[in-house]
Parts: C-alpha cells; sequence; structure tokens
C-alpha cells in the first residue's frame, strides 16, 4: 500500500500504524493524534498533568503567533492595505510589527485505548534519566520525523501528523456525527475551516443527497389521499 489516504479502512489503517511503531512512546503519540485530533504543536507541548485518567479527559493549549502592524506615531493597529493611519491620518512610510501570541484551550474526550496507551509510555520511560513536565519531550520536526518513518513502515508513504488529524475529521464526517462539536475537538476558531472536512467528503454527501427526494413521503400522502376519499364514497 503506497497511498498516503487515511479515508479508507481507517480503524483498521489506525490500528496496522500503531503496530508499526517500535516503542511506546511513539504507539501513544500516533493514537493521540488521530484519535483526538491533536496538532503536533500542541502534542509536544501536553504535560502530564494534562491527561486526567480518572475523568477520561485531555487539557489542550494552543499557542498561535501573529504579526501585527503598528502606526510608528500614534502606535494604533494597521490593516494590510493601510496607506494611511485611520487615526493619527499620517501616511505609514515603515510599519511597527509587533509579535503577538494568542492563548486558547480546551478540555477534550480521551479514549480508554488510547489512555492506555500512554499509561504503558509512562511506565516505560522510567528507565530513562528525563523527568520534566512534557508528555512527549521531543521538538515539532522530530515529531514529523518520527510519524513519516511510522507510516512508511505500514506502507504509507508520506504520512504526517496533520494526515491523522485529518483522520479524526473525516471519519468524524462520514459516521455524521455533529459538526459543531467536530469544531470544539479540532480546536478551530471558525466554524468554515471544519466545514472543509465536511466537503471533502464529497460521496457520503452525495449518498445523503440521494435519499432526500426519494418519494416515500409523497407514496405515502397518496395513499392517505386514496383512503379518505373512500371514506367519503
Amino acid at each position: 500500500m503506497t497511498d498516503n489516504s487515511l479515508i479508507g479502512n481507517s480503524k483498521k489503517q489506525l490500528d496496522q500504524l500503531i503496530d508499526a511503531a517500535n516503542n511506546p512512546r511513539d504507539k501513544a503519540l500516533v493514537a493521540l493524534l488521530a484519535r483526538d485530533g491533536v496538532r503536533i504543536s500542541e502534542a509536544i507541548h501536553v504535560k502530564e498533568s494534562d491527561v486526567d485518567f480518572t475523568k477520561g479527559t485531555l487539557s489542550i493549549v494552543h499557542l498561535k503567533e501573529r504579526l501585527k502592524s503598528k502606526c510608528p506615531g500614534c502606535g494604533a493597529i494597521l490593516g494590510k492595505r493601510h496607506i494611511f493611519c485611520p487615526v493619527c491620518g499620517n501616511k505609514v512610510d515603515q510599519a511597527i510589527r509587533e509579535k503577538v501570541e494568542r492563548r486558547h484551550q480546551r478540555t477534550i474526550p480521551i479514549d480508554n485505548d488510547t489512555l492506555a496507551l500512554i499509561k504503558k509510555y509512562l511506565k516505560w520511560r522510567r528507565q530513562f534519566s528525563y523527568r520534566g513536565p512534557f508528555l512527549f519531550p521531543i521538538t515539532r520536526q522530530r515529531g514529523w520525523q518520527l510519524i513519516e518513518r511510522i507510516g512508511r513502515r505500514a506502507g504509507i508513504l508520506g504520512l504526517h501528523p496533520h494526515s491523522l488529524r485529518h483522520l479524526l475529521a473525516t471519519t468524524w464526517v462520514a459516521k455524521g456525527l455533529d459538526v459543531k462539536k467536530l469544531q470544539l475537538m479540532l480546536g478551530h476558531a471558525s466554524i468554515a475551516t471544519t466545514m472543509e472536512y465536511v466537503d471533502s467528503n464529497f460521496e457520503q454527501l452525495k449518498a445523503e443527497y440521494d435519499k432526500l427526494w426519494e418519494g416515500n413521503d409523497d407514496d405515502k400522502s397518496s395513499e392517505e389521499e386514496t383512503s379518505k376519499t373512500k371514506r367519503w364514497e
């Protein structure tokens, strides 16, 4: 198998990926990315304390950095197309670029199988010297390398962490689950971003649409009208 799509027999392929990981850390990482749709940038910042094994929940903190432009004269926020400052009216030859960090937190459910893999991983890593707070003390780049390598072992070329996030989303949509709840799971600021996964599953959309005008209601209405007519004859 050389297809990098995971939309087919998703559970079977996910099991194959987890089996292809050669240590408990990588197995837990694959499960977390795929079954909970966690971004790799979020996964490497998850702390042991963020996992509630009793309640079966995971707290995710998502950090996003943006550059904002400011007027050098009065400090007002500028849009991309501003030539003149909307506050002081001065022409802006060179805006001040300022980095702004946004922090979003969400709590999502985590399944028992993934929790079991995390428990096994935490027990396994006691043999190593790391005693820090992070669940996966690796870099983002290292995470990408690990997932790509595991994908090759499972026969899936070009696999990357977002492929696993995509797996959760498309499986969720395919099962007809609430898209608004998927938005909460994935941590999308806009529902429009989540709807891209609905649009990508066109075959399911067409199948649902084909059921819309099957005519059962019309047939039922005709039978009712016929029955009423007979009663009045």
